[in-house]
């Protein structure tokens, strides 16, 4: 009896101890300073309906931090498309439009970050099927230097929620979207990538 005694104490002991062990790694996630998602909201997220034969789409949203830490937003996938961008269309002197690559984006508590038709928006290459208005197309934001995943559901719109009146009914910037985003400005997308990344940080951000 004595031996049987002392053989369910042990067995209980370990099994505390293991329960005790397995919980670390919980408990350090839960209480880790790393950034992450945070308080991020995501407002009106859309795609637009890309012309018959296009191979990029553009996606557009507002992202709202109602937390009390900084948000990083440092990417965004999408399993229907073969990769996603963050870029930002930047008009120079001569009055000349081109889109540069956005590496990250910080929003600060209390802060409102559009992403919009002729501004900052999201590029959407090669998409698995062709979409059409109605359909919907997820998003995936990455944040933080863990790379935390924020899934946002995009109805796909021929135009977005209160375009037309925005834009005094015409659209500045995003039907030429698609004809700029084409092979032809691609090339010097990806020349710009370190200047554009660390001028829209200070430009989308009051750090």
């Amino acid at each position: 009896m004595a031996d049987i005694y002392i053989g369910q104490h042990a067995r209980r002991w370990l099994l505390f101890t293991l329960a005790g062990v397995l919980s670390l790694p919980l408990a350090a996630c839960g209480s880790s300073e790393a950034p992450d998602c945070g308080g991020l909201r995501v407002d009106e997220p859309w795609v637009r309906a890309a012309p018959q034969g296009a191979d990029v789409m553009g996606a557009y949203f507002t992202l709202a931090n109602d937390g009390e830490g900084k948000v990083v937003v440092n990417g965004v996938s999408s399993t229907q498309f073969d990769r996603a961008e963050m870029h930002e269309t930047v008009v120079n002197d001569n009055g000349q439009a081109s889109m540069q690559p956005i590496e990250r984006v910080v929003i600060v508590p209390g802060e409102e970050v559009a992403f919009e038709a002729g501004g900052r928006h999201v590029m959407l290459f090669s998409p698995s099927q062709a979409y059409a208005a109605g359909d919907q197309v997820e998003l995936v934001l990455a944040c933080g230097a863990d790379q935390a995943e924020f899934p946002v559901a995009a109805t796909v719109r021929a135009d977005g929620p209160d375009e037309q009146m925005q834009h005094g009914g015409h659209d500045m910037g995003g039907m030429n979207h698609g004809d700029a985003a084409h092979d032809s400005d691609e090339p010097a997308l990806s020349e710009d990538t370190d200047s554009a990344g660390s001028a829209n940080e200070d430009s989308a951000s009051a750090e």
